[in-house]
């Protein structure tokens, strides 16, 4: 196991370094950045601005810094907030983050049990209910079903908070302040849920429908073993086993926020403020954000096959 560590390890480095080249040199590709794009500021201090910045270097050489410096835990410097690139990430990461692991939470919570009831239930009129259901949840956009949720609880009913993230003008400290937020979480959670529950219900119906057909199954119930065993203790630990990799690709997500959700809902998250950098074309944010899922992601990618060759020997066989 510590040879099939080592070596998925070592994949990582040329990995990110690939990733590093794409990221920089895509971003430089495009016309313009946040200085240009300053009406104000003269053609002298545009000059200037570039030459402090560094922008009137080679873009090889920009890149060369600009990795030096991600070596040093440096993501850049936001030229939009005037401040470091990791700073405005952690005011604004960390927002996303909490309500993206709710609804993950919730997500797969809901859609592992009713993807088993349904594939133990194949047909029936239960099955059919939630296939229904769950397409009708796919096939709606995220910014209608937002809208739906904050007329309907909201604005109708008055159950939850509109939008923000805190009651305007409240200075709630403890437990207040942790309540208040919690209520304001609730409808970007909602939404989040139901966008994501569809795909991973069927998802995990797929895979029982095609465990419970398996020959050690038909075994186990010819044991005179209960169904309910059979389903959940032998069936169901097997069709889990390719969830693994899909639950470790989460872990960027968890942080690259929800940009459409954020901006119905006032949720002062990173999507919104990396949408925001696109268009006054602050690069550094955007590259620094970038690289940063990046990292997550090569993260999950070699926890998805730490977990996987733990879960199945044979793939740290291959």
């Amino acid at each position: 196991m510590n040879n099939y560590f080592v070596k998925r390890l070592l994949y990582l480095i040329p990995t990110l370094i690939g990733a590093s080249i794409l990221i920089f040199f895509l971003y430089s590709l495009i016309p313009g950045n946040f200085i240009d794009t300053d009406p104000n500021l003269t053609a002298e201090r545009k000059a200037e601005l570039y030459a402090l910045y560094g922008f009137d270097q080679p873009t090889i050489t920009r890149y060369f810094i600009w990795l030096g410096n991600l070596f040093q835990g440096d993501l850049g410097y936001s030229l939009q907030f005037q401040r470091p690139v990791t700073e405005v990430l952690n005011d604004y990461i960390w927002s996303s983050f909490i309500v993206a692991f709710a609804s993950l939470f919730l997500t797969w919570g809901i859609a592992l049990v009713i993807g088993v009831i349904s594939a133990t239930k194949q047909y029936s009129f239960f099955d059919s209910f939630v296939t229904i259901l769950v397409f009708g949840a796919m096939a709606i956009p995220s910014f209608f079903l937002g809208l739906i949720a904050i007329k309907f609880f909201a604005v109708d009913l008055g159950w939850f908070p509109a939008g923000g993230m805190t009651t305007s003008g409240a200075d709630y400290t403890g437990w207040a302040r942790i309540k208040d937020i919690a209520e304001h979480m609730v409808l970007p959670v909602i939404v989040l849920t139901m966008l994501g529950i569809g795909g991973l219900t069927r998802y995990f119906r797929t895979n029982m429908l095609e465990v419970v057909k398996q020959d050690f199954v038909r075994t186990a119930r010819a044991k005179g073993l209960k169904e309910k065993v059979v389903i959940y203790k032998h069936a169901l630990r097997n069709a889990l086993l390719p969830a693994i990799t899909l639950f470790a690709f989460e872990l960027p997500a968890l942080f690259s926020g929800a940009i459409i959700t954020e901006q119905i809902f006032n949720w002062p998250g990173i999507g919104a403020i990396y949408m925001q950098a696109f268009s006054v074309r602050d690069y550094p944010l955007l590259m620094g954000f970038t690289m940063f899922i990046a990292v997550l992601t090569v993260i999950s990618n070699l926890i998805a096959d730490i977990l996987y060759g733990i879960a199945d020997p044979r793939v740290r066989v291959k």
